[in-house]
């Protein structure tokens, strides 16, 4: 799996550049100072969201497949968007705030949701 780094704005969030997106819908992120990736997904244009691929079942490391998030480990499910969709797990994935501008996305990895 190819991993697109992120750098750090002055603001302390993690940015990516939009034309990352441009062959899929989706990429994930090495975020400084973050433990696991992220999963940054595009639903349009200008909405994006991340969540960090832990499980929140085990701690494993979520992958992308076929449009949902699957845990190798144990074979939870979520959405793009960290919702549960099969267990065993019961938590949703660590969301973060994400805005963005004509160029960049920016993620809060500051301000964690569950």
């Amino acid at each position: 799996m190819n991993y697109v780094p992120g750098l750090l704005d002055a603001n302390g969030r993690v940015l990516v550049a939009k034309s990352e997106f441009l062959a899929k819908p989706f990429a994930l992120v090495d975020a400084p100072g973050v433990e696991f990736p992220l999963y940054v997904h595009r639903h349009s244009t200008d909405d994006y969201s991340a969540v960090l691929t832990r499980c929140m079942h085990r701690g494993c490391t979520v992958e992308p497949t076929e449009g949902r998030l699957v845990c190798p480990c144990h074979g939870s499910e979520y959405t793009s968007v960290g919702a549960v969709l099969k267990g065993p797990t019961e938590l949703p994935l660590i969301r973060f705030p994400v805005t963005s501008d004509a160029e960049n996305i920016y993620i809060d990895v500051t301000r964690a949701r569950s």
